[in-house]
C-alpha cells in the first residue's frame, strides 16, 4: 500500500484563506502602533535637543538657545520646525538669538511629513531656566485619537512630553 504524503488542494485553500483574514485583521493595528512609535521617537529627538541645550547652558554659564533651522548651521526663523532644528550658544541680548560660530549640535528634519510647531526659539538662561515658557505640537500626517504628541517646557526650562487627539 503507497502512502500518499502532502497536502490537498481543499487544505491549502483553506490555510490561505485563514492567513488572509488573520492578515486583513492584524495590518491596520501595525499600522497604528509604526504611527505611535514613529511620534515617540520624533518627540523625543525634541525633548533631547531641549535637555541638551538646557544642560550645555549650566555647563558653560552661558545662554544657549534652540532655534528651527533648515539648513542645520542657522535660524530661519518662523515656528515650524519639522526641518530640524539646531542648539548654539547665544549671545544675543533681549532681542533674538545669535549664532556664535559652529552649533552645539543640529539635528535633521523629521521623517514621515511630520509637523512640529512650537515658539520661534527657546532661550535657556545660565542656570537651567527658560526666558518664556512655551509649547510644541507635534503631529503625524493622517494620525488618529491619541497619537499627537505635545511637549511642553516650563520656567525650570523642564520639558513634558502629553500624548493628544489629533482630531
Amino acid at each position: 500500500m503507497k502512502r500518499v504524503r502532502g497536502f490537498t488542494l481543499i487544505e491549502l485553500m483553506i490555510t490561505l484563506l485563514l492567513a488572509a483574514i488573520i492578515l486583513s485583521l492584524g495590518v491596520p493595528g501595525f499600522r497604528d502602533i509604526v504611527l505611535n512609535n514613529r511620534a515617540a521617537t520624533q518627540s523625543n529627538e525634541l525633548v533631547t535637543a531641549l535637555n541638551l541645550a538646557r544642560s550645555e547652558a549650566v555647563k558653560r554659564g552661558a545662554r544657549v538657545s534652540m532655534c528651527p533651522s533648515t539648513d542645520q548651521a542657522s535660524c530661519t526663523g518662523g515656528t515650524q520646525w519639522e526641518d530640524g532644528w539646531i542648539v548654539f550658544l547665544d549671545s544675543g541680548g533681549a532681542g533674538a538669538p545669535v549664532v556664535d560660530g559652529a552649533p552645539i549640535r543640529a539635528w535633521r528634519g523629521l521623517a514621515g511629513n511630520a509637523t512640529l510647531t512650537g515658539p520661534a526659539n527657546v532661550r535657556f538662561q545660565p542656570l537651567g531656566d527658560v526666558m518664556a515658557a512655551g509649547g510644541f505640537q507635534h503631529r503625524m500626517p493622517n494620525c488618529g485619537e491619541d497619537q499627537g504628541r505635545d511637549v511642553a517646557v516650563n520656567m525650570a526650562g523642564r520639558a513634558l512630553v502629553t500624548r493628544v487627539d489629533c482630531l
